[in-house]
């Protein structure tokens, strides 16, 4: 069998696994107001909106399309395309001594998340779930889901505070005392079983 003909048998397949990468939110209602710009933050932000969007985001403010946002300990980067947007995307992330990660749904968890939540306030289609709102039952299930390292994967990795800057309020390491030891918040959570 050819390449070729590999390629065209276990493409579909691929394709039909690939479940749920991206979070989608119609609406990110008074969340918004909750999250605040971040710093390092912002510049993440800003590569994830070139990747995402095929655009520059500097036309407009980058405090005003996106904003770290914490839910039970969990962490969000919520991203607009436009400012005067309601909603956009929404990634899960962790900062793990000054490393930023940012996690991705494992697309083989979709038929155990249909079990155990069938009544889940979201859409799912191939490769993207979408909330119609951040309201309080879809906070709860974000942050449940979030919770459940059987669910992510990290997608990518990158340092979160090379300057050390004190504002960026993710970064789990203390700047304040430099001999000190910092305790990230989710280092009792366990790893991604997909690295």
């Amino acid at each position: 069998m050819s390449t070729r003909s590999l390629w065209r048998t276990f493409l579909p397949l691929c394709v039909l696994v690939a479940l749920s990468a991206c979070i989608l939110v119609d609406d990110f209602g008074s969340v918004w107001k909750q999250a605040t710009p971040d710093p390092c933050l912002n510049k993440i932000a800003e590569s994830l909106y070139y990747a995402e969007f095929n655009r520059d985001p500097s036309a407009e403010s980058i405090d005003a399309l996106a904003r770290g946002w914490s839910v039970d300990g969990q962490h969000f980067l919520l991203l607009k395309k436009h400012a005067d947007d309601k909603g956009g995307r929404l990634y899960h992330f962790d900062v793990v001594h000054g490393i930023w990660g940012r996690y991705r749904l494992v697309p083989t968890m979709r038929t155990t998340f249909e079990h155990d939540y069938p009544d889940a306030p979201v859409s799912l289609s191939r490769d993207t779930v979408t909330l119609k709102t951040l309201d309080k039952t879809s906070i709860q299930l974000l942050a449940e889901i979030a919770q459940k390292p059987e669910y992510w994967e990290y997608e990518d990795k990158i340092l979160y505070n090379s300057l050390r800057n004190p504002a960026c309020r993710f970064d789990d390491r203390n700047f304040k005392q430099p001999n000190a030891t910092a305790t990230p918040s989710n280092l009792n959570r366990k790893k991604p079983a997909h690295d």
